[in-house]
């Protein structure tokens, strides 16, 4: 081996040791960990110590919960918080994984029942339901989160990007809100490519068109008048329509559910102007319960303002009842697409026969209609909130689960004429279970959530799936595609995720939407970057080591001994995932010589960014500064400016320690209970609270030092490299 290929295996072994820790042991109680989870674990741990927190943003299937669990077992105090339908699983990998902790559900959190106290570090489950600011759930989870805490979700942006901020919020602080997607990324973990031999493939989705022409309901759905308005303004029956076409292509039931709960609304609002009174949009979207039933107790009482002009919300009132009898008649005289819907059905499963069929709607009257018309087929079972049914009766959830997935379920297996082979069933499937004996997930409607698509496939695709994942989506009857452009949305809202999480498996059909051209540093990518560089890994210590490739591009990659990644193509240093790549891939090129000059050249770069960060650390512009803890900062310098001149050195000392904390990550429970001290009339009193409030981030803090480069590789043109001086080694 020559000086040059000896340097370059040490440099890009001293990579690996610095960027990848030390990965944990595989044993967990009864189960072994993956190396692709331990990795996750490792990366997981160093965020904690940098960031007090980490999101796991694995994809649905790949040992989420055995990853939390082998880090909640260097706690002492663990505490698991998840939704309640999953707290058995829970408590059997806890079992399994010899990691006892603490739980607590999602739902006694909603009921105001707080955690309990003295927990080392916290785990939530399903972490995208806490991406609603201001909820009961959200502010008990904020008050108990001011110890390390690691965040679980396969799908964390749901809608926006605003749902992962206030998701890292939690350790992040309400800066987290003004980080750009670049940013976010760097505390979402997740593995490399999608691809993975122990999960099965996931085939493209197939349309399912239904050959139904519906577009006289349609027309007639258009052609409605625009509905009363609250007194404090409407949107012209935007939503109303589009709530009554999107019902419209989920299935004629979901239609007509939906123009009861327009009667009903009607009648409420006739109620309240008999008494004089208009209700207002919060009194509309007070009476409105589930899909298909409104409350209408005592409606006029429960409105506050009386509002003139009764006599054209009665004739409004009496058009938007006309034209609700209108659809209805169009109904009446129509052909129904369910038919079509359940024949649609009936074909998918003759074409997998032998396989297993899980069917989704986002609404309970979809679910029922086509059961009714499918129930007497051998091996249908329906399962929505009310329950589960097949076609002797009323059954169990458990027990139509077992009948449905008894090797995921662990149950025995039924006699064939008891045993469903296709489920119809709402959302309340989509999240947290193992149905890997289905492979077949068809979806009846498009979701206003597009992470339900992800969250309902990932149901089937499991370890242990033994045929590859095969999914429908039924197209609407008639224009109602072109119309409603859900998919168009849904398409969007999928590249929006991308742009941070990276790309998952395929959840929706193609379609005309042009492909999302992701240059972030998505999550995704980032793994891909460490699982290139995994190879380089060699056993022993690696002092500093520098070495040079041949390349298309001049630049370099360097590694800090805080295991970050520094990358620099055409001039500029950047963090990017997708310049990393391309620098790792440009490491991985032969061999060469480089000049002493461009070593120095690429160390004085390095250094005159680790100097901007480390002044920009000290004059507190580390993180951007969000309405809340600019308040604080305010509060402090107001402090300082109060005291007495023979307190004022000691006290200035003070508040630089505590402004130098405000500057990082602090979880949005630890700037609650300063901002509480604020209040405190006693200022000394007052800092002495702070100052115990943020001593654990404070040592955190204080045990990371300036970085130095732990290797170095650099990148030379090809058509400039020659065998000129060696670099230093």
């Amino acid at each position: 081996m020559s000086p040059a290929d000896d340097g370059l295996t040490r440099a890009r072994a001293a990579i690996a040791a610095a960027v990848l820790d030390v990965l944990p042991d595989d044993r967990l109680g009864e189960i072994r960990l993956w190396p692709e989870q331990r990795r996750i674990v490792a990366r997981a741990l160093r965020s904690l110590r940098d960031h007090g927190g980490a999101l796991v943003a694995e994809d649905v299937g790949r040992g989420k919960t055995y990853i939390a669990l082998a880090i909640a077992r260097t706690w002492e105090r663990p505490l698991v918080v998840a939704p309640a339908a999953l707290v058995p699983t829970w408590r059997d990998a806890m079992r399994r994984a010899a990691v006892p902790c603490a739980i607590v559900s999602h739902e006694s959190l909603s009921r105001g029942r707080a955690p309990p106290a003295s927990v080392q570090g916290i785990i939530v489950d399903e972490s995208h339901h806490f991406r609603t600011p201001g909820t009961r759930r959200h502010d008990l989870l904020v008050a108990a989160a001011t110890v390390p805490v690691v965040l679980l979700s396969a799908t964390p942006l749901q809608n926006r990007r605003a749902d992962l901020a206030t998701q890292l919020a939690l350790f992040l602080g309400s800066s987290a809100d003004l980080l750009g997607d670049d940013a976010l990324a760097r505390y979402v973990i997740r593995g490399g490519d999608d691809t993975d031999a122990r999960l099965p493939p996931v085939r493209a989705p197939q349309a399912v068109p239904l050959g139904v022409d519906d577009s006289r309901v349609l027309r007639a759905i258009l052609a409605l008048p625009e509905p009363p308005g609250p007194l404090d303004g409407g949107d012209g029956g935007a939503l109303r329509t589009l709530g009554l076409v999107r019902a419209w292509a989920s299935s004629r039931a979901a239609l007509e559910a939906t123009l009861r709960s327009r009667l009903r609304i009607a009648t409420a609002f006739e109620q309240g102007i008999e008494a004089g009174r208009t209700p207002t949009k919060r009194d509309l979207r007070a009476w409105t319960g589930g899909e298909d039933a409104v409350q209408l107790g005592f409606a006029a009482l429960l409105m506050d303002a009386v509002a003139d002009g009764t006599a054209g919300v009665r004739e409004a009132l009496d058009a938007e009842r006309a034209g609700i009898a209108g659809i209805q008649c169009v109904l009446k005289a129509d052909c129904d697409p369910d038919e079509a819907r359940a024949s649609a059905l009936r074909e998918l499963r003759e074409r997998h026969a032998g396989e297993r069929l899980l069917v989704f709607s986002e609404r309970a009257s979809t679910v029922r209609a086509l059961y009714g018309l499918l129930h007497g087929d051998a091996g249908v079972g329906m399962l929505t909130a009310t329950g589960g049914r097949i076609a002797s009766g009323r059954i169990a959830r458990e027990e139509l689960l077992a009948l449905f997935a008894p090797r995921s379920q662990h149950a025995r297996p039924a006699p064939a004429r008891s045993r469903v082979t296709m489920l119809l069933t709402t959302d309340i499937l989509s999240e947290g279970l193992n149905l890997q004996d289905a492979s077949v997930v068809v979806h009846l409607d498009l979701p206003w959530n597009p992470a339900r698509l992800t969250q309902r496939v990932g149901r089937v695709r499991r370890p242990g799936q033994l045929r590859e994942v095969t999914s429908y989506v039924f197209a609407p009857p008639a224009h109602a595609e072109l119309l409603v452009k859900a998919d168009v949305r849904l398409h969007r809202k999928i590249e929006e995720a991308a742009r941070v999480m990276g790309s998952a498996m395929p959840v929706l059909p193609a379609s005309g939407v042009d492909a999302f051209t992701n240059d972030a540093h998505d999550a995704t990518t980032f793994g891909a970057v460490l699982a290139r560089i995994e190879p380089w890994r060699t056993s022993g210590t690696h002092a500093r080591a520098t070495a040079a490739t041949r390349s298309l591009t001049e630049g370099w990659i360097a590694a800090l001994d805080d295991g970050r990644l520094l990358c620099s193509m055409d001039g500029v240093v950047s963090e990017s995932a997708s310049a990393l790549l391309r620098g790792v891939v440009a490491a991985e090129g032969p061999a060469c010589d480089a000049s002493v000059e461009r070593e120095t050249n690429a160390l004085a770069m390095v250094n005159a960014m680790l100097a901007a960060e480390q002044l920009e650390r000290a004059c507190g512009l580390a993180t951007a500064t969000s309405a809340q803890r600019r308040q604080l900062l305010v509060w402090l310098d107001s402090c300082a400016r109060s005291a007495m001149r023979h307190e004022r050195t000691a006290l200035l000392h003070r508040v630089a320690a505590l402004r130098a904390v405000l500057s990082g990550p602090l979880p949005l429970g630890v700037e609650r209970r300063l901002a509480g001290q604020a209040t405190n009339a006693d200022t000394l009193a007052a800092l002495r609270a702070c100052e115990d409030i943020v001593a654990p981030v404070r040592a955190r803090q204080q045990c990371i030092a300036r970085p130095d480069v732990a290797a170095l590789i650099l990148f030379c043109n090809m058509a400039q490299c020659s065998a000129g001086p060696a670099t230093r080694r």
